[in-house]
């Protein structure tokens, strides 16, 4: 999913439980809110989620580079116990 502001995501569900379809929402937030405001596509993605039941409007989890603080935990549980092997730091850091 694109990273747009959640006021947009309201707007998504809205136009989505007015039963309108994914293009005709993008049509209508940009005629609201400005030419480019949200992408056809954002609207498609959005859409998919809420038709498999999923209301949420939070970003998913996501894999990638972890948070900040878990390297600053990882860094302090090395220094702790240099032994630790990388299965055993994923089981601690969840």
């Amino acid at each position: 999913m694109s990273e747009i502001p959640i006021h947009f995501r309201h707007c998504i569900l809205y136009e989505f439980q007015l039963g309108n379809n994914a293009s005709a929402a993008a049509r209508n937030i940009c005629a609201a809110l400005g030419e480019g405001a949200v992408a056809d596509r954002t609207c498609r993605d959005w859409f998919k989620r809420f038709r498999e039941g999923d209301m949420s409007l939070e970003d998913r989890p996501r894999s990638g580079r972890p948070h900040e603080s878990d390297i600053e935990r990882l860094k302090v549980l090395i220094e702790d116990n240099s032994r630790l092997t990388t299965h055993e730091l994923s089981a601690m850091l969840g």
